[in-house]
């Protein structure tokens, strides 16, 4: 006979349960290391959290320099465009008048129109006449110094109303015009 007891070998094997009986004193102990950890935790965050936020700071302000210099290089470059599609603009305008301008110089009326204006050409068989001030003498012009007249402009023009101008002299019998 065993005194010991075997267990059967196909029946596992059953530890001994351990119990703990609350003790006050263990409950303290075990309360206070919860609040180091705690307190440990609470300042350790508090010190993680303070760096981490200087490095997130430090990242934004790293990325804000890295996109500051490209997209100011962008508007400006966009401003600069802006200002040479204007000045391309005013160039195509005045191209087009001038090729307006050169088109009218190539109709044969606004060309016989500005040399008489301009220059006093007349065709062949027109009559020019030439208004003479009857105040120059023979051959000569007046310049305001040896003018006569120091009357003001409105009282010339009062004047030039109340003299009575000279008849026409009477048409001559041919037409000097051709039709």
């Amino acid at each position: 006979m065993t005194t010991r007891a075997t267990p059967p070998e196909n029946q596992p094997r059953r530890r001994p349960r351990t119990t703990t009986v609350p003790v006050v004193s263990r409950e303290r102990e075990r309360q206070e290391r919860q609040k180091a950890k705690q307190k440990k935790r609470t300042s350790l965050f508090a010190q993680q959290d303070l760096t981490s936020w200087a490095i997130l700071i430090a990242v934004i302000l790293a990325v804000l320099l890295a996109i500051a210099v490209p997209l100011r290089n962008y508007y400006e470059g966009r401003s600069e465009i802006a200002r040479l599609n204007d000045s391309i603009a005013a160039l195509e305008q005045r191209k087009t008048d001038l090729e307006t301008d050169i088109a009218k110089y190539q109709d044969p009326e606004y060309v016989k129109q500005e040399a008489r204006r301009r220059l006093g050409v007349m065709e062949p068989g027109e009559t020019a006449w030439r208004i003479i001030d009857p105040r120059m003498t023979h051959g000569e012009n007046i310049t305001t110094e040896e003018a006569p007249d120091e009357r003001t402009w409105t009282e010339v023009m009062w004047d030039s109303l109340r003299e009575v101008p000279a008849a026409p002299p009477a048409p001559a019998t041919e037409n000097p015009l051709p039709q």
